[in-house]
This record gives C-alpha cells, sequence and structure tokens, in this order.
C-alpha cells in the first residue's frame, strides 16, 4: 500500500471518528455537555442542547462530505480535510492557551486537546501527499 493511499485511508477513518463524535452530540448533547462539565444544573437549557446539536449536525455533515471527496475526487477531498484539520488544529490550540491562561488544564481538557491535535494531523496527511499541482493549465497555456 502506497503512502498516498494509507493517508487517505487515515484521514478518512479520522473523518468517520469525527462523524461519530458529531452523532453522539447530536443524539445525545446532555451527557456529552455534562462529561465535559459545562452542564452544571440536573436539566440542562433547551438553547445549550440546540447549540450542542447544531454542532453534532455540523460535524457529521463536514466530515461525511471530506469523507466522500477523499474517496471520489482525493484533491478536492485533501483540500477539505485540511480545511477541517485546521479547526482541530486550532481548537487544541484553544484549549492549549485556556490551559495555560486559566492556570489549570484538568483531565478532560488535557485528553480532548491530544485528541484535537492527534485527529488534526491525521487530517492533514492526504494535503501534504497529492502529488504533482497543475499550476498552469494541463498545456502550460493558461
Amino acid at each position: 500500500m502506497s503512502s498516498y493511499v494509507l493517508s487517505l485511508l487515515l484521514a478518512v477513518i479520522a473523518c468517520v471518528i469525527g462523524g461519530t463524535l458529531g452523532g453522539m452530540i447530536l443524539a445525545r448533547p446532555a451527557t456529552l455537555l455534562e462529561a465535559a462539565g459545562l452542564s452544571n444544573d440536573d436539566t440542562p437549557k433547551p438553547s445549550l442542547l440546540a447549540e450542542g446539536r447544531a454542532l453534532g449536525g455540523v460535524l457529521i455533515a463536514a466530515h461525511g462530505v471530506a469523507a466522500l471527496y477523499l474517496g471520489y475526487q482525493p484533491r478536492i477531498g485533501a483540500a477539505m480535510a485540511l480545511a477541517l484539520a485546521l479547526a482541530w488544529l486550532g481548537a487544541a490550540v484553544g484549549r492549549a492557551v485556556s490551559a495555560v491562561l486559566d492556570g489549570e488544564a484538568g483531565r478532560y481538557n488535557r485528553g480532548a486537546m491530544l485528541f484535537n491535535a492527534l485527529i488534526g494531523v491525521t487530517l492533514t496527511l492526504p494535503w501534504f501527499q497529492i502529488g504533482k499541482v497543475v499550476l498552469r493549465g494541463p498545456l502550460g497555456l493558461a
């Protein structure tokens, strides 16, 4: 198996993980909000649940379409996976900044920071393997 095919496969697996996370958030936002320590009441506010479900829908749609394009149009899929990777890496950086500025990185935050970074790095792999990029058109006339 070539490194290019392996990078595509790993990125598709990362998309499946991201989409599954989105499905979990969509189906049970209260449980995941509680696990993250964001729900301080026994019954979370409906607007908070709606925002959680919206995030779940975004994760499912974005990762699903990226995985689809990684399979059918790998160059387009690599660009989409890179955009998702930047979002995941941005979340990891945000968690790191929060840990430094707030002075306390809880167990959940440290684990989520590592998870975000690993998914982000995995999603960047196809971008660095796409091969020759045509900048002047197929005949060099553009």
